[in-house]
């Protein structure tokens, strides 16, 4: 047996080029950055976990670490279950969503992939075994306001071996254009998710820009509609599910089964999504339970590197209602630094089983070095003043 010893995290950034231009309706892409969780146990073996909210704050997110890592220390490595309600039971006064379940989440992996490299299992194994024996998977990606950039990128991911890619709106107004084009090159070939990215936007857009977006979609093929609204505009999603046929999804930012709740009453999402490296395995598994309750499939939101892509894909071929899991595809070195293989094989939409101990990454300190990271307020989501769009 072993004790948790500590728990760090490490934050990774790479810059990207200026060429690529990512930007979509609510901000601008500038960084790759990874929050990687590595928890050490007594015989320093040690597991990775990411947190997703680390892209968007630091001085938080290392804080929460240190409080749960003290609140962890010494405690049995293997008891994960008992780890989550210690640190869901000690921090409810302020930690029934948001930040705080996210390093928990991230906390909740990482003792997974340890337990799973100890003893030399996938942690698919660790989660009950597989239900399925491969699972789609999505490139996701799509941050460009012109067809040349987007057709180019979405090629570049069918010759990878995925059919299903998933591009971001930057304006509402002139999407249309981009899907139709989509749509003819890779008619028969690949299909489309539209990410309108309304989930957490600064200044989102009205309801009727959301609702007259559905419609116009209408008339071309698309897999789903993700987050056209703020994730706490409950009536917006209500409303546009009166004028329109479109699978309407959401909403990564939501943590917790019970914040889900209410959505899945009010039966407003037709898809759940939830954040692998915000609600871990533990949450996401009663977040999926009570979504196979409503007859509602889950799509697994992986924004982030290999870990978090990993955790998606072991966890979704344990779950019968896991129809997607995430791969964000934006073009950076990072993850070729935390594939355990280098990357993952990816044929025809699907990915098998992985043949691994633990998640199949692996991290080197050394890295904090190679992809330094510097404190900053992220641009990907913008606050600037503009006005909102009205149609």
């Amino acid at each position: 047996m072993s004790k948790i010893k500590k728990i760090e995290v490490f934050f990774l950034e790479y810059p990207f080029p200026k060429k690529l231009n990512y930007k979509y309706s609510a901000g601008v892409v500038e960084n790759m950055i990874v929050p990687v969780v590595k928890l050490t146990d007594s015989n320093n073996n040690y597991g990775l976990g990411e947190i997703t909210h680390g892209q968007f704050t630091y001085e938080p997110i290392k804080g929460l670490i240190k409080h749960f890592s003290k609140l962890l220390q010494n405690t049995d490595s293997e008891n994960i279950n008992q780890a989550w309600e210690k640190m869901y039971g000690s921090s409810v006064f302020w930690n029934r969503e948001g930040i705080g379940v996210g390093v928990m989440g991230g906390i909740n992996i990482a003792m997974y992939d340890l337990l799973g490299k100890k003893m030399k299992v996938p942690v698919f194994k660790l989660l009950g075994g597989i239900q399925k024996e491969k699972i789609r998977i999505y490139a996701s990606n799509g941050l460009f306001d012109n067809s040349q950039q987007l057709l180019e990128d979405a090629q570049r991911a069918y010759s990878n071996g995925f059919r299903v890619y998933k591009m971001r709106v930057i304006d509402p107004n002139k999407v249309i254009s981009l899907v139709n084009s989509f749509n003819k090159k890779f008619k028969n070939k690949m299909q489309l998710i539209v990410d309108a990215v309304q989930g957490s936007a600064a200044n989102p857009w009205a309801t009727k820009v959301s609702i007259n977006l559905a419609k116009k979609l209408e008339k071309e093929e698309i897999v789903f509609l993700e987050e056209p609204f703020r994730v706490e505009n409950l009536k917006g999603y209500k409303d546009i599910k009166k004028f329109t046929t479109l699978n309407i999804a959401g909403a990564e930012s939501i943590p917790t089964a019970r914040a889900f709740k209410n959505y899945l009453e009010e039966d407003v999402l037709d898809i759940l999504q939830f954040d692998i490296a915000t609600s871990g395995f533990t949450e996401g598994r009663r977040i999926c339970d009570l979504a196979y309750i409503h007859n509602k499939p889950v799509a697994i939101h992986s924004w982030g590197s290999a870990i978090s892509i990993m955790a998606g894909i072991h966890f979704g071929l344990t779950v019968p209602n896991v129809a997607f899991t995430e791969y964000c595809f934006m073009d950076h070195p990072i993850n070729k630094e935390l594939f355990e293989n280098k990357k993952i094989n990816i044929s025809n939409g699907y990915t098998t089983k992985p043949n691994c101990h633990g998640l199949g990454v692996k991290f080197n300190d050394m890295l904090s070095k190679k992809f330094p990271y510097k404190e900053k307020i992220n641009t990907m989501i913008s606050t600037n003043d503009s006005d909102i769009k009205l149609k």
